[in-house]
C-alpha cells in the first residue's frame, strides 16, 4: 500500500508528464510580443521565462538618464506591456482568456493616471489608455512575422537570457530580411 507522501509524488509526476513538451503558442506569442515591442523602442532584453503553468514573463530595461521625459517613458512601457495582450487580438487563431493576462494591464492603469498628472493635456487616464492601446495593436500588427518567428523559437519551458533573446531577435530579423 502506498503512503500519502508517495501517492502525492506519483500524482504530481503524472500531472507534470501530462503537460505537452512545449508551451502553448499563445503564451509564446504573448511573450514574443513584449520582446519585439521592447526591442523596437530600444529596450535591452534581460530574459524571458516560460513557466509550466503556462504563464510567462519578459524582462527588459531601458537605460534612463537625467534628461528622460518620464511621461514618454511611461507611455512606452505601457505600449510594450499591452502589446502582449494585443497579440491575442491581432492573431485570432491564438485567442486567450483575457482574465489570464489581466496582470499586464493593471499597472498600466496606474501609469496612465501618472501620465495624466504629469501632462493633463494628454487627456484622462481612460483617453491615454485608449490611445496607447491603439499603438500597442499597431505594434502587434506591424511586427507579426517577427513576433511569430521569435515565438517559434521559444520552444520549451524555462528561461532564456537577455543575450539569447537578443540573438533570437537578430537572427529572426535577418531571416525575414532575406
Amino acid at each position: 500500500m502506498m503512503n500519502t507522501y508517495d501517492w502525492w509524488v506519483a500524482k504530481l509526476r503524472a500531472i507534470r508528464h501530462s503537460k505537452p513538451p512545449e508551451p502553448p503558442m499563445r503564451v509564446r506569442l504573448h511573450e514574443a510580443g513584449h520582446a519585439v515591442a521592447g526591442h523596437r523602442f530600444g529596450y535591452v532584453q534581460q530574459g524571458i521565462m516560460l513557466r509550466e503553468d503556462d504563464t510567462g514573463e519578459t524582462s527588459q530595461q531601458y537605460a534612463t538618464g537625467m534628461d528622460d521625459d518620464m511621461s514618454v517613458r511611461l507611455q512606452t512601457e505601457i505600449i510594450i506591456s499591452m502589446t502582449g495582450f494585443a497579440v491575442t487580438l491581432e492573431y485570432p487563431e491564438y485567442k486567450t482568456d483575457a482574465l489570464r493576462i489581466g496582470g499586464d494591464v493593471q499597472m498600466e492603469l496606474v501609469n496612465a493616471a501618472i501620465i495624466h498628472r504629469i501632462d493633463p493635456a494628454m487627456g484622462s487616464a481612460d483617453e491615454i489608455m485608449d490611445t496607447l492601446w491603439v499603438r500597442a495593436r499597431l505594434v502587434a500588427r506591424n511586427n507579426k512575422p517577427l513576433i511569430q518567428a521569435i515565438a517559434a523559437r521559444l520552444d520549451h519551458y524555462g528561461f532564456w537570457t537577455g543575450e539569447e533573446i537578443q540573438r533570437i531577435i537578430d537572427d529572426c530579423e535577418k531571416e525575414l530580411d532575406r
